[in-house]
């Protein structure tokens, strides 16, 4: 795919002469986020890393065409951060092997750590009130679990951070698949069918967290047999016998239509 604008000859050569011009660097920096109007009261837009690494991240996105490589040091997200962090692409569980989301209690709905009692206590009540009086659904599970959102940034020595955001306690309704979805999953097929019932989630449960898929320590995906609904306390604590209903309702209707979808591919 051709760029907008024709690649300017020599590029490498301007851009290493202004990397070693730390004030050229602050420059360019200034004159970016002066196009910005809003850009100096939105906290986190990048204005306060230094000028090198705001001028690094630039020539290295234009270099090879990476994009994140940029928004990262505009907004602290990239592409992907963004979409995730809009609700429109589910959460991987534990991706890159870092515990995402976090269980806090066991299948039979006690504490894992009892000696945070004092910390959950007035969720852990209500949690186990819900637990007490869920339906018997094959393959369901309720967990209370915390959860978050990650986003990606620079240091002050450009090097790459990940940066935990909204982080909170709240009840997670996990749905497991058969074994068969496991090793014939078609990933392609599956994940439309995962997305179009996270949009339908987000209209009737706006900033409820869908987790579905996994991708180990080393990059690699893997294929997952579980879909996950998160409803943070904080959002949906007011009616939480009746966000569950709905949140099953959605849940249980993405099982069953990828569980049709693997028949269909089995035929």
């Amino acid at each position: 795919m051709s760029t907008i604008f024709p690649r300017e000859e020599k590029a490498e050569q301007i851009f290493d002469e202004i990397l070693k011009n730390p004030r050229a660097c602050e420059r360019l920096k200034d004159t970016f986020f002066a196009a910005i109007p809003s850009a100096e009261e939105s906290e986190g837009a990048g204005t306060d890393i230094p000028g090198t690494v705001f001028a690094a991240a630039l020539f290295n996105a234009y270099e090879n065409k990476d994009l994140s490589a940029f928004m990262m040091a505009v907004c602290n997200n990239s592409v992907f951060d963004l979409l995730r962090n809009s609700f429109l692409i589910p959460i991987r569980f534990n991706d890159k092997g870092v515990e995402n989301p976090i269980f806090l209690t066991d299948e039979n709905g006690n504490l894992l750590d009892e000696s945070k009692n004092h910390i959950y206590e007035k969720k852990y009540k209500m949690f186990h009130k819900l637990f007490e009086e869920q339906d018997e659904i094959p393959d369901y599970r309720m967990y209370m679990a915390d959860g978050f959102r990650e986003s990606h940034g620079y240091t002050q020595n450009g090097e790459i951070e990940t940066i935990r955001n909204a982080e909170h306690t709240g009840i997670l309704l996990l749905f497991e698949f058969p074994q068969s979805v496991d090793l014939e999953i078609n990933e392609e097929k599956i994940f439309a069918i995962v997305w179009e019932y996270l949009m339908k989630l987000q209209e009737e449960l706006p900033r409820a967290l869908m987790y579905y898929g996994k991708r180990d320590e080393h990059g690699i995906e893997k294929h997952t047999s579980k879909l996950g609904i998160f409803l943070p306390f904080c959002h949906f604590e007011r009616e939480m016998e009746k966000n569950i209903e709905l949140a099953n309702g959605i849940g249980l209707g993405c099982r069953e239509t990828i569980l049709a979808e693997m028949k269909v591919l089995e035929k």
